[in-house]
Parts: structure tokens; C-alpha cells; sequence
């Protein structure tokens, strides 16, 4: 049976319409390909642009440390790291950059420091979890998951047994003997759950080495803490006092009640503990991309960031096992020079709790 023309150019015609459907199916994968490789380079993009914020954030918040420390020997709410810092501008992107006193709260990890228990520093938090309606001896296990030995502190019991007691990630497991780099890891000292933790972590830091409170900065129910019987609405005269004057030194807080009461013995105490400074800073940095398109991205991160003195700072910090930055600060008059460096930081996808 042969074919006729017309059936012959029908097929033909068949055939050249399934090439340029194949053809155009085939190109428009190939497109829909490269909108996603395009789409995936500039994600890629806009995510090191973000961190590459995140990173000039952290410059721009050591510098504003540094700047701030040249003005005076103190730390108070009064300073320029603590006013409210507007957003800084980068082509399309922004940055915003919250600073924090670690010192105005109780850093957990002065409990045990210098290989030794510090027996003040536990009777301050022990007198805060009271303040705060939380068992008094959850002190006792925080300062028993940092010292070296496997006994319940002053009481010669086994840690592993009081820990295998209870059902938790640690349980059946030895302590770490080692301070704490988080609040978070509180969860899981025996004692101490979410409820817990959400009440303590408004007053509380983990700090890698030792913090003396800030009394220009900490929260009346901290300054409560500091003595036996006394109330947060006590302290709130001596809060409402700084904030028109700052103490310059430990010596003002004995000039003003309830503290005038305190005996010599019992101040001496707390000359290691107090300081009007502040020898750690907490930086919250938000990088927010561009929002031209949908939704802006945004990649956040917190930075732990040390002031101490210059020839103090490798022992406080190295000896603990923090990085160590060189970031240092040289005032230019007879001041004593302080070193800021960055301890830690972390990056975080979303926005934590600062």
C-alpha cells in the first residue's frame, strides 16, 4: 500500500510539530533550570552577605566597648553602650546590634573558680533562688556540676547516684567538673527544669570565668540577694538613686541603706564579689537582607565580649579555655588600659532569647 502525497506531508508535518514540542519542552526545563541555579546563587549570596554582617556587626559592638571605656572607669545604664543603638545601614541590608551587661546578673560559673568553692558567691545565689521562690539547693548542685570532686558538696554523698535517680540525658553518667558555657545547660543539673530556667534566666549568665555583680546595673532582686531579710522593693530606692548618680565606687553602696547597716567583716566579704564595672558584654547582631522580594531574610548572632584589665586578661579568660581575640584597647591617658576580646560567639538561624 503505498502513501499518497498528502498522507506523506501529513506525516512530515506530524513529525516537525513533535520536534518543536520536544524542542520547547526541552528548553523550558533548561530555563526552568537556570531560574533555579540563579535563584539558588543569589540565596547563596545573600546568605554570606548576611554573615559578612553579622561580622561588622561584632566589630562595630567592640568598638562601640572600646569607645565607651575611654569615657570613664564605670559601667552604668547611663553609658552609650547602653542607650538604644538605630540600625546601620549597608546597601540593602541593615544592622542591628542590642548590648548587654553581663555583670548586672549572677554569673553561675563563680561559684567555683581560682580550684576552689566560693563560698560568698554560693550564699548569693542561694539567697536569689529564695528571692525568686526556687529551692535554695539548687545552688548546691550548679556548684557540684563545676568542682572537680564526684561528692555533694558539704555532704560527702555520690553524684552519680543522686543523678541516677532521675531520668534525664545524664542520667547513670559522670558530672563534667567544668563550668557551664551555657544557661541553657541548667536543664540538666539536677533540680532544675524549663519552668526553672525561665525563672531564673532574667538574672542569671554563664560567663567562663569570674564576673563580679555590677551594683551600678543589677536588678533589684539581685541587690537583694547581696543580704540576709532584704526585699527587691527595698533595693528599688537604691536603683532609683543611680540612676541619677552613679556609683563610682564599692565604698558608695555602704554609704546607703539597707547596706549602711553591714558590718565591716561581712563587707569585706563582698570587696571581690561588687564591682562598678563591668568585665563582660553580651551583644545581640540581626542582619536583615533585602525585602525587595518577599519576605527580608534575616541571620542573627550573640557575642560574648570581655573588658578586663590588660594584665589580667590572659589569666581570667585563657586559663578557662576561651578564644582569645586581638582586639586590644590603649587609652591615651593615665587610665588603666583595658583589653577588649571577644570570648565566644554563635551563629542562629532564628531569634534567641537575649
Amino acid at each position: 500500500m503505498t502513501m499518497t502525497a498528502d498522507s506523506q506531508r501529513g506525516v512530515a508535518l506530524l513529525t516537525i510539530l513533535l520536534l518543536v514540542v520536544s524542542i520547547t519542552v526541552v528548553a523550558g526545563a533548561m530555563l526552568a533550570s537556570q531560574k533555579i541555579v540563579i535563584r539558588r546563587s543569589g540565596l547563596l549570596f545573600n546568605q554570606d552577605q548576611l554573615l559578612q554582617d553579622l561580622e561588622a556587626g561584632k566589630q562595630l559592638a567592640i568598638t562601640i566597648i572600646r569607645a565607651d571605656d575611654k569615657l570613664n572607669d564605670n559601667d552604668s545604664m547611663q553609658d552609650i553602650w547602653a542607650q538604644p543603638l538605630p540600625p546601620y545601614t549597608l546597601g540593602s541590608h541593615s544592622i542591628t546590634i542590642a548590648l548587654r551587661d553581663e555583670a548586672s546578673r549572677f554569673n553561675i560559673n563563680n561559684l567555683y573558680h581560682d580550684d576552689a568553692a566560693d563560698t560568698d558567691a554560693l550564699e548569693i545565689f542561694q539567697r536569689l533562688l529564695t528571692q525568686l521562690n526556687l529551692e535554695p539547693e539548687i545552688a548546691i548542685a550548679v556548684l557540684d556540676w563545676q568542682d572537680p570532686d564526684n561528692e555533694i558538696y558539704n555532704d560527702g554523698g555520690d553524684e552519680s547516684v543522686l543523678y541516677g535517680e532521675q531520668t534525664n540525658i545524664r542520667a547513670n553518667k559522670a558530672l563534667p567538673n567544668q563550668s557551664l558555657v551555657s544557661i541553657d545547660q541548667l536543664q540538666e543539673v539536677h533540680g532544675v527544669n524549663a519552668d526553672t530556667l525561665a525563672i531564673l534566666r532574667p538574672y542569671i549568665t554563664a560567663v567562663p570565668y569570674f564576673v563580679p555583680i555590677n551594683i551600678n546595673t543589677a536588678s533589684p532582686v539581685l541587690l537583694a540577694a547581696l543580704m540576709e531579710e532584704t526585699t527587691p522593693q527595698q533595693m528599688q530606692t537604691l536603683t532609683d538613686l543611680r540612676a541619677q548618680q552613679v556609683l563610682v565606687s564599692v565604698d558608695d553602696l555602704w554609704q546607703l541603706p539597707p547596706f549602711i547597716s553591714m558590718g565591716t567583716e561581712e563587707r569585706q566579704g563582698f570587696e571581690s564579689l561588687l564591682a562598678v564595672d563591668s568585665q563582660a558584654f553580651r551583644a545581640l547582631i540581626t542582619a536583615t537582607g533585602n525585602s525587595d522580594v518577599g519576605i527580608a531574610p534575616q541571620r542573627y548572632a550573640t557575642v560574648l565580649i570581655s573588658k578586663t584589665n590588660s594584665e589580667n586578661d590572659d589569666d581570667d579568660i585563657n586559663n578557662n579555655g576561651a578564644s582569645n581575640n586581638d582586639a586590644s584597647n590603649t587609652s591615651g591617658n593615665n587610665r588603666e588600659a583595658k583589653t577588649v576580646t571577644v570570648v565566644a560567639q554563635r551563629l542562629w538561624a532564628f531569634r534567641p532569647s537575649f
